[in-house]
């Protein structure tokens, strides 16, 4: 008699995958966190134009029309370049970041505004080391660096100087969460 019941409450709950009456269509949305180079800025406005399309047609007969919203180039350009030299070394498959050619006591500045999450020198090979969370899940990792100005949880802005060289050439990496990206595709 269980079996019996069991077996109605299941086809009685399955019935409706089977109707014939029209289903609302799913929208699935790419999200995955290992692309490289998503602008979120460009995202928006293609968004926005989208949705200014679909707005004018509903409303042609109006005389006015909606204008899309234009990309601010303030906005799309937030990296900078973190010392004034030029890179010796770019980014390949065995060497995970930019080594710049620096001289000593050349002021390092933060690409961008983040909080500091890491300063010491537990890697020997990297010298002292800053590590700056940034918005999107972005990292930036300062090595050979000498004269701190900053210390775990600090707040900085942008082109705020954050240390300066040594005498080994500077060292900098990039991150989106936890896998390694080539900068160049950022800096400006």
């Amino acid at each position: 008699m269980l079996v019996k019941w069991l077996s109605v409450v299941l086809l009685v709950s399955l019935s409706g995958c089977y109707s014939s009456s029209p289903k609302q269509a799913i929208i699935v949305v790419e999200k995955s966190s290992h692309l490289e180079n998503i602008n979120q800025q460009n995202l928006q406005v293609e968004r926005s134009t989208e949705k200014t399309k679909r707005a004018t047609d509903q409303y042609a007969s109006k005389a006015t029309k909606i204008k899309p919203r234009q990309a601010n180039t303030k906005q799309l350009n937030k990296w900078q370049i973190p010392v004034n030299a030029s890179v010796s070394k770019t980014f390949s498959k065995n060497h995970q970041g930019l080594t710049f050619n620096t001289q000593v006591e050349q002021e390092i500045h933060a690409i961008r505004e983040g909080k500091v999450i890491y300063v010491g020198n537990k890697m020997k090979s990297h010298g002292t080391m800053i590590v700056i969370r940034h918005p999107l899940g972005f990292y930036s990792t300062y090595t050979q660096s000498q004269s701190l100005r900053v210390s775990v949880g600090d707040k900085i802005k942008k082109n705020q100087v954050i240390a300066s060289t040594n005498s080994h050439p500077f060292y900098f990496e990039m991150k989106k969460f936890k896998q390694t990206i080539n900068p160049l595709k950022y800096l400006k």
